[in-house]
């Protein structure tokens, strides 16, 4: 055998290769020195040493050696074909903690069988194949940044002799296009016939960069026509052989059908700039198209155009009636009469859920703009009738704003129609609103109030003021309503009916309102410490809609009485009739558990919301508080006087507490006497600070009159 290993060591000094040489009778394997330098074990004298082959296959991955054995048995059984497999080890000399070291060998082998055809040894070569192995994963990471589609699949493969122009062509090549492996020649004509013309000077180009060395490699993408005529869209990549001047005298590269990664990049083009469910333009499409409107504004004798937004009204209730599969088939419908309404080149839009925009270009005037607005209103009010067979008509706010108010930034112009929509809303609704830069400013107002309002809370600039609520038959002082006010340090004293709405658009009106009851019950306590009765004196307190039901109104009552020593009864919550009709279960869950804290409930401005009798009686409340307009009317001789009569009945009839609000006038209070308990208003007392109204209690408890309430 060690002639046979001279021969292995010379021709090991050749190559790049191991060899081993394994002797089935006696069990022993011959090593080469590279191969064991492969995997990891000492040199020793490769003229007498011998191993086992324990020595190797103990070190083959567990996934890879019975491949390996099986391939040795197939040689061992009279297999006269050459068997060649690629298989991990582990470098016997790794360091245990660092973890295994795998490297990749490709081992080729074959038996060499005695005269009696049994086969006596087993011969081969192995190569250190870790490098390519490596670079194969590499190309396999980059490749999964393509589309899921392309990935795995089998590549078509090529090869050009650029001398003589013969090229050949797979059959995995010609079967991507359709073709049998007949029925394409060896020539380039057969392949730049089919790329589309508007892409062969490109693919040409990137070809000849390769070929002349001024790119490394050839990778391009291009479409070619399968042969049914259907587009495809493939990656080619390549590299030249170069001869020893430099010069390309063959190449050979692959080409992959990426069609669906690049019609699945199409798509997330599209989907980024539409409309998923009515496929129309989205926000960020509908602004590109604004800003080139904008730039060729800018030019001479450019002609104006006009941004639209449409806000479907009351679409909310729609999906709470219907569901929101019917809202959303009715979302289609709109947008599909949106669309055929507006003219060639106009670009239609789906904002948000219920709000649609149109850009319309090219206007003779702002009166063609407006047309534009009452056609599209007219297409959305005509009757959509859905699968169930019922109708349902439909309304929209709409806000136009025109290119002749000067804009440099789109979202400029979407913002001013979507302030003229916002007017048209609050003005009624169904209407058409033209933006003004007055509108701009009330919007700048508004929002720099919001800021301050935000600081109000956070500073302590917020504070209550109480306005007595008397017993009409001896004018004493009750109970108070808490009202609340702001300080601002600018403009002093800032009306309720400035901040409250905006607290409750912009929801700041839950944390106002809970530090308002907060501060009203403290003050009570103070108050019924300081001023005892033989009924305690009680506070009202307003809830707003959101702090009512957003903000664990029971768990926060419930805190507060834990925590401030009052009578639950003598805190009477002021509730509107709207908050009642939106959900009459929900509140009469929570306000039942607020009646079972023995905590007061007061229907506020009654007659002038959207209560129902039908199940106002269900509900567990204590007071209806009359609205002022009511009982103004006593004093002007207004019909609606005899609604204090009805209220006032009514609350009778339910053994509920009635108060009188706006009481201004000595005939007002005498009227209401004897039909209302209480009263408040200015005829007994405005609303004021703490201070003075412990000034009106001191007087009250010595007997000092107030001034006469009839």
């Amino acid at each position: 055998m060690n002639t046979n290993i001279d021969r292995y060591l010379l021709a090991e000094k050749a190559g790049t290769e191991g060899v081993w040489d394994w002797d089935l009778r006696s069990d022993t394997l011959y090593l080469s020195p590279r191969f064991k330098e492969f995997l990891g074990l000492p040199p020793g004298d490769p003229s007498r040493e011998t191993n086992r082959p324990n020595d190797w296959l103990s070190l083959v991955h567990p996934e890879d050696v019975d491949w390996l054995h099986a391939s040795f048995e197939a040689q061992m059984v009279g297999l006269s074909v050459p068997f060649q497999i690629e298989h991990r080890v582990r470098r016997a000399d790794a360091a245990a903690s660092a973890g295994p070291h795998w490297r990749w060998l490709v081992c080729r082998g074959m038996a060499v069988m005695d005269d009696a055809g049994e086969p006596i040894r087993l011969v081969g070569s192995v190569a250190d194949i870790t490098d390519r192995k490596h670079a194969e994963q590499e190309l396999r990471r980059s490749e999964e940044r393509y589309a899921l589609a392309a990935a795995g699949a089998a590549d078509g493969l090529w090869d050009w002799l650029i001398d003589s122009g013969e090229i050949y062509y797979s059959p995995r090549w010609k079967a991507m296009l359709g073709f049998e492996d007949a029925e394409i020649g060896g020539t380039l004509d057969e392949w730049f016939q089919r790329v589309l013309p508007g892409d062969l000077d490109g693919l040409r180009t990137a070809i000849n960069l390769h070929l002349t060395g001024e790119r490394p490699h050839l990778q391009h993408e291009f479409r070619i026509r399968d042969k049914a005529g259907q587009e495809l869209w493939m990656l080619v990549r390549g590299l030249a052989v170069r001869n020893d001047r430099g010069c390309a005298v063959r190449m050979a590269g692959s080409m992959t059908d990426i069609t669906a990664r690049k019609k699945a990049e199409q798509q997330i083009l599209f989907n980024a700039v539409h409309d998923g469910m009515t496929g129309l333009p989205n926000r960020t499409l509908l602004l590109d198209r604004i800003g080139q409107a904008l730039d060729r504004n800018r030019r001479a004798g450019a002609r104006p155009f006009a941004t639209i937004i449409i806000d479907l009204d009351r679409f909310k209730a729609i999906n709470d009636a219907l569901g929101t599969s019917a809202g959303d088939r009715v979302l289609r419908i709109v947008a599909k009469r949106l669309d055929v309404t507006r003219r060639v080149g106009d670009t239609l839009a789906r904002l948000s859920a219920d709000e649609f925009a149109v850009l319309v270009d090219e206007l003779d005037d702002a009166g063609a703009a407006l047309e534009a607005a009452e056609r599209m209103a007219r297409a959305i009010s005509r009757p959509v009738t859905l699968e169930e067979g019922r109708d349902i008509v439909l309304t929209a706010s709409i806000g136009v704003a025109l290119s002749q108010t000067g804009y440099d930034r789109a979202e400029d112009m979407l913002r001013d129609a979507s302030l003229a929509m916002y007017r048209a809303k609050t003005g009624g609704r169904a209407r058409i609103d033209v933006f003004d830069t007055n509108l701009r400013r009330q919007a700048m107002a508004a929002m720099r109030m919001e800021a301050d309002l935000r600081a109000a809370l956070e500073q302590g600039q917020l504070c209550l003021h109480y306005q007595p609520i008397v017993l009409l038959e001896t004018g004493a002082i009750a109970g108070f309503e808490a009202l609340m006010r702001w300080n601002h340090p600018d403009r002093g004293l800032v009306p309720p009916a400035e901040f409250i709405p905006l607290a409750e658009e912009t929801g700041l009106i839950a944390p106002m309102g809970r530090w308002a009851l907060g501060e009203a019950v403290r003050q009570l306590a103070a108050w019924q410490a300081r001023f005892p009765r033989p009924v305690p004196l009680f506070m009202s307190v307003n809830v707003s809609t959101r702090q009512f039901r957003d903000d664990d109104i029971v768990g926060a009552v419930r805190d507060l009485l834990d925590a401030v020593p009052i009578p639950p009864s003598s805190l009477k919550l002021e509730l509107t009739e709207s908050l009642l009709v939106q959900d009459p279960d929900e509140c009469r869950m929570l306000m039942q558990s607020l009646r079972d804290m023995d905590v007061r409930l007061s229907i506020d401005d009654f007659g002038t919301g959207y209560s129902s009798l039908a199940y106002l009686h269900k509900l567990p409340v204590d007071v209806l508080k009359i609205d002022r307009s009511f009982v103004r009317a006593v004093s002007t001789g207004e019909g609606n006087a005899a609604i204090v009569q009805v209220i006032a009945g009514l609350a009778t009839i339910l053994r509920l507490d009635c108060v009188a609000e706006g009481v201004e006038t000595a005939d007002e209070a005498v009227y209401l006497r004897g039909q209302c308990k209480y009263a408040q208003g200015y005829h007994f007392a405005r609303p004021a600070l703490p201070e003075v109204i412990e000034r009106l209690l001191i007087a009250e408890d010595a007997h000092i009159a107030l001034p006469a309430p009839v």
